[in-house]
């Protein structure tokens, strides 16, 4: 008799445990996850009240006594408990209980996390009820998510921009060769952002409102006519204010950002194996995450470094997807180079 849960499984199951989101593929069904990273309790009687999304809705529009906790940061776990309380949530509503079948799990770690911070992943994951572990670099992930060759001998050049940390990497033979990373990433963008548009426009917006600005309003390009409404509170007399931003607004704060990548790319370059110059110098850079989206961000790019640049499609997913195929060819993964015990 097969028991369906277990064959729905497949005992196989990805995590992109990310700063901003958390996304969970299941062999056999694919994403059954995409949510925020946040959990939101109630410190009287310490019961979970929402995770996910419902968690960040509550963020600024509850009172004290319910936290909202985003504990992830800069890719790195620093609260296990409400991780590992978060994503069991997240499986209960998606699959249902997994601590019977001892399924494999594998969860992406920033490329330069330390064995430390694995460890401490590992830990969450066999506290999820794993009966085996695997860690993968996100920007190994993103690269198998968007089709690059990365068991091929020839170089790829790959920047993954999440929401904690930004991560440029040359990737050969399956492996990681280089790589250069900075903590200036979406989240980063969106906070000093929030300070930028008080400073100049006196105005004070939320985390929410900084996060729109960024996919709808901010772009790279010096004509641009994008712009925005925005609702928010006037920094003289806190009095509600709605004010139409323009991208030129935030031009020189997205390109105050963006010269900070520019620089972590510059740096990594100045690494690269020779022998592997001319194949990244060919085929250009890949852009992946979900900061990559930045309107105009390929021409800021190919203007500073003089070499293809392309945003991968579906940017924001290709993590999760890798993962989804690094498991589907579990023996070829074990036999990589990007392969750790």
């Amino acid at each position: 008799m097969k028991i369906p849960i277990i064959e729905k499984f497949n005992k196989k199951i990805g995590i992109d445990l990310g700063t901003s989101k958390t996304r969970i593929w299941v062999a056999g069904s694919g994403v059954v996850v995409d949510e925020a990273t946040c959990i939101a309790f109630d410190k009287k009687n310490k019961n979970v009240v929402a995770v996910g999304d419902a968690a960040v809705e509550m963020d600024g529009r509850v009172g004290k006594h319910i936290v909202v906790l985003y504990p992830v940061v800069n890719g790195k776990i620093y609260d296990i408990l409400a991780v590992t309380t978060m994503l069991k949530i997240f499986l209960n509503k998606a699959v249902g209980s997994i601590a019977l079948y001892n399924p494999i799990i594998m969860a992406s770690v920033p490329v330069g996390a330390t064995q430390a911070d694995r460890e401490i992943t590992t830990q969450v994951l066999y506290a999820l009820g794993a009966g085996e572990t695997f860690t993968i670099a996100q920007p190994l992930a993103a690269g198998i998510g968007s089709g690059v060759p990365i068991a091929d001998a020839s170089g790829s050049f790959l920047l993954h921009m999440g929401a904690g940390v930004v991560e440029g990497v040359v990737i050969s033979l399956g492996s990681v060769i280089v790589s250069e990373s900075i903590e200036y990433a979406g989240d980063y963008f969106s906070n000093s952002m929030r300070i930028y548009v008080q400073k100049k426009l006196d105005l004070k917006i939320s985390k929410r409102t900084a996060s729109n600005l960024k996919k709808k309003v901010v772009s790279i390009e010096l004509n641009s006519d994008r712009a925005q409404l925005v609702a928010g509170q006037d920094t003289i007399d806190e009095s509600p204010k709605e004010l139409m931003i323009k991208s030129k607004d935030l031009l020189d704060h997205s390109l105050n950002y963006l010269n900070k990548i520019e620089a972590l790319v510059v740096n990594l370059l100045s690494k690269m194996p020779s022998e592997l110059a001319v194949d990244v110098i060919d085929k250009g850079l890949l852009l992946t995450g979900g900061t990559s989206k930045l309107h105009g961000i390929e021409i800021f790019f190919v203007e500073k470094l003089g070499i293809p640049v392309s945003v991968v499609d579906n940017s924001e997913m290709v993590t999760i997807n890798g993962i989804g195929q690094a498991l589907e060819n579990l023996d070829l993964f074990k036999q990589s180079l990007g392969y750790q015990e």
